[in-house]
């Protein structure tokens, strides 16, 4: 029998059983959902989920999963994503030009240049990061309690996000980008907000495509400029790949910085050592980050029906790979709950893995790392209660509402 030896050992009770189907949108899983894993991962490892679908919580069978060829990226032809819809809706376009929605051999053919592009810009990029990391957080110095994530992490990934890729500092345009792009991500039920996805994604791509049209002129240190150099890809796919990387750069930095606040005030001992030099900030980031994943789930569609779990999954049936869960399975990492910075970190299920991880998985690596630094090297106080944060209700997400600081 697996061992919950971690989750009862530190004076915790059994995670109770969650009802089932089982609603990833509850107000005790938002708040809290290791116990929830815990329970399935025991007991439901493939379970039924309220808004459709089946999430996979055990790390093994999430590691299998990524390499199950029954498995796939693509929308369901009965989804509004599907790519007989691309002339209909502009979701359903954006969808079938980027990576996380495609398989093979398309998969490839878009990954591939996007990869190459990205590293060509990835070079010489933590030279500029971190002074900018250090330049947003100085400006909350001596303004009292401020929210970390408003005030610091969004505007230094937002404007970090936009330099790399190539656009203009529009931290509202930015905003609906990344709104607009998540949503494609959750399984989607209402006509108009459906309808509101495609309006964003509409501006989105007007707005991307004057940078393309300026980088064709003028070519810079960007993305959008490798990608044009590296050829093969239209301006819409060029656009599209661009939006991609921008909203995968934001929202979960943010979260993932707060985060990385929050466990440092709380470690006081562990902060002191980090001042001293004693330990490695890197790690500590990935430590944090493989506790609170800031990306709980990612999506996969059954292409093949077959029995798994002794569950029949149909065709077209939507699949849940629960990064959170895997990120706390005792069978990948020994006493998963407790917070040690020095434990190997190469099996974290944080970015996907093999041909479907994250290409910007360095960059977003390098952007809390560098947010870390600057915390670790400015006097700050917690002033939220860390017990008492709430988090947004996003599907597959963490993402904290507020956490409020005082900067020194």
């Amino acid at each position: 029998m697996r061992k919950l030896k971690s989750w009862f050992g530190a004076g915790r009770a059994k995670p109770a059983a969650p009802d089932l189907p089982v609603d990833l949108l509850s107000d005790a899983f938002v708040a809290d959902p290791a116990p929830t894993w815990a329970w399935l991962r025991e007991n439901a490892p493939l379970a039924q989920v309220k808004s459709g679908g089946y999430v996979m919580t055990r790390a093994a069978d999430i590691k299998a999963a990524f390499t199950d060829s029954r498995l796939g990226n693509a929308p369901s032809r009965f989804s509004m994503l599907a790519e007989k819809n691309r002339d209909r809706y502009v979701a359903a376009d954006v969808a079938a030009n980027i990576p996380p929605f495609l398989d093979k051999p398309r998969h490839v053919d878009m990954r591939k240049p996007l990869s190459a592009a990205f590293f060509d810009t990835f070079d010489g990029a933590e030279a500029w990061i971190g002074p900018l990391a250090e330049a947003y957080l100085a400006r909350l110095a001596g303004q009292g309690p401020q929210d970390i994530i408003t005030g610091f992490g969004r505007p230094f990934a937002t404007q970090a996000m936009a330099r790399f890729v190539g656009l203009d500092h529009d931290p509202a345009a930015i905003a609906r980008a990344t709104g607009a792009l998540f949503k494609l991500f959750a399984p989607i039920t209402d006509r108009a907000g459906f309808d509101d996805v495609n309006a964003g994604l509409e501006a989105t791509r007007h707005y991307i495509a004057g940078a393309v049209a300026s980088r064709h002129a003028t070519p810079g240190p960007d993305l959008i400029s490798h990608l044009i150099a590296r050829g093969g890809l239209t301006d819409i796919e060029i656009s599209d790949h661009a939006l991609l990387v921008l909203a995968d750069g934001i929202e979960n930095i943010e979260a993932a910085i707060a985060q990385v606040l929050i466990r440092l005030a709380s470690d006081p001992d562990h902060l002191a050592a980090l001042r001293a030099g004693e330990g490695d900030i890197a790690a500590t980031v990935m430590e944090v980050l493989r506790l609170e994943t800031p990306a709980q789930t990612i999506p996969r569609v059954v292409r093949e029906a077959h029995e798994r779990d002794g569950v029949q999954l149909t065709e077209g049936t939507p699949i849940f790979l629960a990064l959170g869960s895997a990120n706390r399975d005792p069978d990948l990492h020994p006493d998963p709950d407790r917070f040690d910075p020095t434990r190997d970190h190469s099996g974290v299920l944080m970015f996907g893995q093999g041909r479907h991880r994250c290409i910007g998985a360095p960059l977003g690596q390098m952007l809390v790392t560098q947010g870390a630094r600057a915390l670790v090297d400015r006097p700050f106080t917690l002033v939220s209660d860390p017990t008492r944060i709430t988090y947004h209700k996003r599907l597959g997400h963490r993402w904290p509402v507020e956490v409020l600081a005082r900067i020194d």
